[in-house]
């Protein structure tokens, strides 16, 4: 029998072991905590609280059909739910939000434009620089990465500094870097993945990860048997190749006490546990700053290539979970982004998901760094929260202050045993600055059986992703599975492990509007100048204005008929039909199906 060990039990690891323990392969997964998941985690690995706790919401695109065939492997169709806005908080005026409704969809082109987001003209810009983007060909990809998305957008004569905003806001939010750091490249990709199947917008987990994702995963694992080991707190601290620099010989593991991605006080219960691999074939599927302090002096001379994760960086992101005494009416289950607030926060009704009677919300904080320098929170003796909202004096007190500033909630609406913030210091998300794309490892490496997985390492999803990592995932488990074809006397390697790509509009498509819509462009220009020189810049619509209904329109035919009508679009991949919850859940007409 063939056997693998896999460091790192996040999404990429658990992929790539699913897939190879499906094919016969004896997996034996190693991971630094005492639950699976890696940025996914959902446990109750805490000594306060009822529910599970979670490291940030996850939004899902159409386009992850990687992660969406692993979802229906599981058996867990029905554990999502759909999501078309972002909404926009100013002043804690809940009933008047502005909104941003499927953006990357042609479909919603009118009901975005009068969202209230930013004036008219500004979103018309906000959009034609997507179109403008999306026109440029694949093969100036290595150039885009080279200059940031807001160095690229600044470039361009119609952009204004609201439409520029819109987009820095999208980008610390969603991927806790700035846009004047940011890859355009990495953008260019994310948005043109979605904007092939851009409604809805993105999918939630119904109910807590744990719940609708780890549990089912672990259950699938577990039917293997024996073929599979799973070995918590387990960190990797050395990787050692063999004398001639062709092979991973051993691992050295140290036992810790506690789970390091969630107990700052986590101790070593025994060192220098060293694991023989050298008959057999290795996956490390950890964060870039952990996989780059592997690479010391007996690696690097045996692989210079992997010194270059050190020009990778990471971003700090932390998050609240604010649990209430009571329900705090008003509050929508889309996304909402708190305007002119400090550390770039949006939140997520989790009472809407999980079922909850009084008020959950999940307040992710993508700037975090200043908040580096205090200690996250203070406990009682009864694990309640230590609280003052006044003199903050711990990161939670910021970040609540500003919070209760916006909504309506006091300091005693608030349940101090359950509420609490969680930060990813030391298990960081990767961050595509500029220029990092060159520094990227290939899943593959120059040791015959080593093979890296993660959302850093290169792949078509480019942008931090839970597609990235499950692609990731795919292509580590492929060269495993492609290692051991050299081996036929252990066993028969299998069939070949399928990694989907999505599909994608043309850029010609988009450079043909960017053509039609130019007058247009230069006409919205010219209004923002004017409104800028008159002093009426003011946000729309107006209080009593009604949005225009948007139809939900899921299937391809739908979808795709858009376009068609004038641009013979490349016909959908039979791989991808019948995949993701879009599918599952909803009939072509829009209406979701009977359970």
């Amino acid at each position: 029998m063939h056997k693998v060990t896999i460091v790192g039990a996040g999404i990429a690891g658990l992929t790539a072991a699913l897939r190879l323990l499906e094919r016969g392969y004896h997996v034996t997964l190693y991971e630094q905590d005492n639950f699976i998941g890696g940025m996914l985690r959902s446990h109750k690995e805490h000594d306060h609280g009822d529910y599970p706790r979670e490291h940030s919401y996850h939004m899902l695109c159409n386009w992850y059909y990687n992660f969406w065939s692993v979802a229906k492997d599981l058996g867990i169709e029905d554990n999502f739910t759909p999501r078309e806005a972002f909404k926009f908080l100013y002043d804690g005026d809940l009933d008047n939000m502005p909104e941003m409704v499927n953006p990357g969809g042609i479909q919603d082109f009118y009901r975005n434009l009068t969202g209230g987001a930013a004036p008219p003209a500004e979103l018309f810009l906000f959009m034609y620089s997507m179109v403008d983007l999306l026109s440029i060909p694949d093969s100036e990809d290595d150039k885009l990465d080279r200059m940031s998305f807001n160095g690229w957008l600044r470039g361009r004569p119609y952009c204004t500094d609201v439409v520029a905003k819109l987009h820095e806001k999208i980008w610390q939010t969603v991927w806790a870097i700035d846009s004047w750091q940011a890859s355009a490249r990495s953008y260019k990709t994310f948005l043109k993945y979605g904007n092939r199947v851009p409604v809805p917008q993105l999918w939630l987990f119904d109910g807590s990860k744990k719940e609708t994702l780890i549990d089912p995963f672990h259950k699938k694992l577990d039917q293997f048997g024996d073929q599979f080991e799973l070995k918590y707190r387990h960190r990797i601290r050395e990787v050692h190749p063999n004398a001639d620099g062709t092979r991973i010989e051993r691992l050295v593991f140290d036992k810790v006490t506690k789970s390091p991605s969630v107990n700052p006080k986590w101790g070593i219960a025994k060192k220098d546990i060293e694991v023989d691999v050298s008959d057999e074939n290795v996956i490390i599927s950890i964060t870039p700053g952990a996989m780059a302090s592997m690479v010391t002096d007996d690696l690097y001379n045996a692989d210079p290539d992997l010194g270059q994760l050190r020009y990778l960086e990471a971003e700090p992101m932390a998050s609240v979970e604010l649990y209430l005494k009571r329900k705090l009416p008003g509050i929508p289950s889309d996304v909402v982004v708190f305007m002119d607030t400090p550390y770039e926060m949006t939140f997520l009704n989790y009472s809407a998901t999980w079922g909850l009677k009084n008020t959950f919300l999940y307040v992710t904080v993508s700037d975090f760094k200043s908040l580096l320098s205090v200690k996250p929170e203070r406990r009682d003796e009864n694990q309640n929260l230590i609280l003052d909202l006044k003199n903050p004096k711990t990161a939670i007190d910021y970040i609540l202050r500003e919070i209760t500033a916006k909504l309506e909630i006091t300091e005693a609406d608030i349940d101090l045993f359950q509420t609490s913030v969680d930060t990813n210091t030391g298990e960081e998300l990767f961050a595509n600055l500029t220029g990092s794309w060159e520094h990227r490892p290939e899943v593959n490496t120059k040791f015959e059986n080593l093979f890296l997985a993660g959302t850093y390492v290169r792949n078509f999803a480019d942008v931090s992703t839970v597609e990235g990592a499950c692609a990731t995932g795919l292509i580590a488990a492929e060269g495993v599975r492609q290692a051991a074809q050299r081996e036929p006397d252990k066993g028969d390697a299998g069939k070949p492990v399928e990694v989907i790509t999505p599909e994608f509009y043309p850029s010609q498509m988009f450079q043909a509007l960017k053509i039609a819509w130019a007058p247009y462009a230069a006409s919205a220009k010219a209004w923002t100048l004017a409104d800028k020189a008159l002093g009426i810049n003011k946000l729309w619509p107006p209080k009593d204005f009604k949005f225009p209904e948007s139809k939900f329109t899921p299937s391809p035919e739908n979808l795709g008929s858009l376009f068609t009508d004038w641009l013979p679009a490349s016909k959908w991949n039979e791989q991808t039909m019948g995949l993701g919850p879009m599918f599952w859940n909803y009939t072509e007409d829009g209406k979701p199906r009977k359970k």
